[in-house]
């Protein structure tokens, strides 16, 4: 029942966007809300976070177990994808051998993130000065939410993201469930490794670099600790896969668009069809799709996994 309770809702939000047009949301009002909703909700949290008390002490947890989780995540996602890649994708490996050729990288594409990060550092350093914690917050983030993730399914189905066509992508689904088993294999290694419960680690790796929503509905689900963990986690995930994409072409395109993870929708692309070809394009829509549709269903239900 509490699986139901905190996923439900979440999930209607989004098939409420993607099936019941709104005329009035178009593409360019539907990115600009779903920019200042996230910024305004990062901001709410990080203000629940700096009005934390031994707030020191617990970033420094979530530091810790974020650069850990982090470094598990690379490894297992980056051989676990480096091996279905060799096995199932060899021509396209060799088309992204001579694509990945002087692909400079661009800081440029970091400025989204940054951007997003002053977001959160600002609730913070205003919660941190205030000590007034906001009892009404977790409300206020929850409905905020919903709201978000009604105009995700919009932007889904102005996108012409066709559910049936991109769940029968072959290369698209490989990669994405080899993502998703190589993560979630990391996670508990990690909650072992850190001492942390098995739904908490499982929990807390499934955003697939989706920073902006993981730490917020681990936070609204009422674990900031865990919220910032994730938020740092999945943050880090997607600055390191616009580092490393240019360097990593020459492998196998299964490498980049896994560890790209949800951003392969639609942050990362451009780079990866710049590695990669316009080919890889399909492959990386579909897995980014597939991860997108998976973090709002699999965080809920894995940390209230056994409650």
């Amino acid at each position: 029942m509490t699986v139901l309770m905190t996923l439900g809702p979440l999930l209607l939000a989004m098939i409420f966007g993607y099936i019941f047009p709104v005329r009035a949301l178009t593409e360019a009002r539907v990115g600009r809300g779903l920019t200042w909703l996230t910024n305004i909700i990062l901001a709410f949290v990080g203000f629940g976070i700096g009005s934390l008390e031994q707030l020191e002490s617990k970033l420094s947890i979530a530091g810790y177990n974020a650069l850990w989780l982090f470094l598990l995540i690379t490894g297992f996602n980056m051989a676990a994808l480096y091996l279905s890649g060799h096995l199932l994708d060899k021509a396209h490996r060799n088309q992204s051998q001579s694509a990945g050729q002087n692909i400079p990288f661009n800081w440029q594409n970091l400025s989204g993130a940054l951007q997003t990060v002053g977001w959160a550092l600002a609730g913070g350093v205003a919660g941190y000065l205030l000590q007034q914690p906001l009892h009404f917050i977790d409300q206020v983030i929850i409905w905020l939410l919903y709201l978000l993730l009604f105009l995700v399914g919009r932007q889904l189905y102005l996108g012409n993201y066709r559910l049936r066509k991109l769940f029968l992508n072959p290369q698209g689904l490989i990669i994405a469930a080899v993502t998703i088993a190589s993560t979630l294999l990391a996670g508990l290694l990690g909650a072992w490794l850190l001492g942390l419960e098995a739904r908490e680690g499982l929990a807390v790796v499934s955003g697939f670099g989706w920073y902006s929503l993981t730490g917020i509905l681990l936070t609204g689900m009422g674990s900031p600790v865990l919220g910032t963990t994730a938020f740092l986690l999945d943050l880090g995930r997607e600055v390191a896969a616009l580092i490393l994409i240019p360097f990593l072409s020459r492998l196998s395109c299964h490498v980049n668009v896994g560890y790209s993870g949800a951003t392969a929708l639609d942050f990362t692309l451009p780079l990866l069809a710049k590695c990669h070809g316009a080919s890889v394009i399909p492959n990386a829509i579909a897995s980014g799709f597939i991860l997108s549709l998976a973090v709002p269903v699999l965080v809920p239900l894995l940390y209230t996994l056994g409650q």
